[in-house]
């Protein structure tokens, strides 16, 4: 949000408003009209106005950031008198804005025009009013017809002719007419107006304070960066949220660039794995392809089967020719009968005899 101030001063009368900048479409947010004594001075006047806005702002928790003021009557010199005023009770700088700028770009900025760049145009300056052709896209007064009193005295008859003659200086056919100025008893010349000419007679938001809007504007624009005027708000808030889904697409795409970015490997990110070779050992000479390299085979030992037929001896002592062979105790000893004797099992490892028949 960018809080302007404007100021118009005209016969006494001041005008001041608050206006957002970057919403130029919404008009004044606040607005408060002074009126000056007859023995006041018009800059007292404008310097207590500001003083007084500059409060209701601050209570709101804004801060101004400039001042457009412009003054209908009175030329260079009043109006520089007022500016002076105005800064020495404040520090908000102070931009003295040119009336036809300050009506051109208040009507730049209203919606209800937006599809009507080209424009018929009714005004009064002081006590002078003017039928004139104005382009809002770039910001001119195309044509521009006073009467020779200086007010058109039959609205019927006069206006549509110095209407006409504004059309034909200027070389373009407007799309809608407007009054800036309305006073009681302009509603009916105005549409009257309107159906000879064939377009849509439109008094846009503000009207009574379009001066010290435009003043404001023209003050935003020459301090920082202006709202683009004339655009409708609806179109406004969809470029705007436009903007912030491809910002939103755009932050999201490169997350996941990163993500994969850092799980899929890449040669360039392989460790070197390669062994510092010094420069004074001799570099190894490659073995011939067709050379074979002989390789060692662990010898396996085989084991020989025993004979059964052998003859058998312990392994926990060695058997000696003294060593006598006691026989067991006799049957008769032991008081028993002897036994029949037991057919002894043939040994495998006696040599064979022959049978005879």
């Amino acid at each position: 949000m960018r809080p302007m101030l404007g100021v118009a001063v005209d016969d006494g009368e001041v005008c001041a408003v608050l206006v957002d900048a970057d919403v130029p479409s919404l008009g004044p947010f606040d607005s408060q009209r002074h009126v000056a004594g007859r023995a006041a001075n018009p800059a007292d006047t404008a310097a207590a106005a500001v003083v007084a806005m500059t409060e209701r702002a601050a209570n709101a928790s804004l801060s101004i950031l400039s001042i457009g003021l412009t003054v209908t009557t009175g030329g260079a010199a009043e109006a520089g008198e007022i500016a002076d005023a105005i800064g020495a009770v404040t520090e908000t700088p102070v931009e003295i804005v040119a009336l036809d700028d300050a009506r051109l770009a208040y009507l730049a900025g209203a919606p209800e025009l937006a599809s009507a760049p080209v424009l018929a145009v009714h005004t009064r300056t002081g006590n002078v009013e003017s039928a004139s052709i104005v382009d809002t896209g770039s910001r001119a007064v195309l044509a521009s017809v006073t009467p020779a009193g200086n007010v058109f005295g039959g609205y019927s008859e006069s206006l549509p002719e110095a209407m006409d003659e504004a059309i034909a200086r200027a070389g373009q056919t407007p799309g809608a007419l407007v009054f800036l100025d309305l006073e009681p008893g302009d509603a009916a010349p105005a549409k009257e107006l309107a159906t000879i000419l064939g377009v849509p007679f439109i008094t846009p938001h503000g009207v009574p304070w379009h001066r010290a809007t435009g003043a404001s504007l023209v003050a935003a624009q020459r301090n920082g960066p202006a709202a683009v005027a004339g655009v409708p708000a609806g179109r406004g808030r969809g470029a705007a949220l436009l903007a912030v889904l491809v910002a939103l697409v755009a932050i999201l795409g490169g997350g996941l660039a990163v993500a994969v970015g850092g799980i899929v490997p890449t040669r360039d990110a392989a460790p070197d794995t390669s062994m510092p070779v010094s420069s004074s050992a001799p570099t190894p000479e490659p073995a011939p392809a067709s050379a074979s390299v002989a390789v060692p085979v662990p010898e396996i030992p085989v084991a020989v089967p025993q004979d059964p037929c052998g003859e058998a001896r312990p392994v926990s002592w060695p058997v000696r020719g003294s060593d006598p062979d006691l026989p067991g105790p006799a049957a008769a000893d032991r008081g028993t009968a002897p036994a029949a004797p037991v057919p002894a099992e043939p040994d495998p490892c006696a040599p064979g005899r022959p049978v005879t028949p």
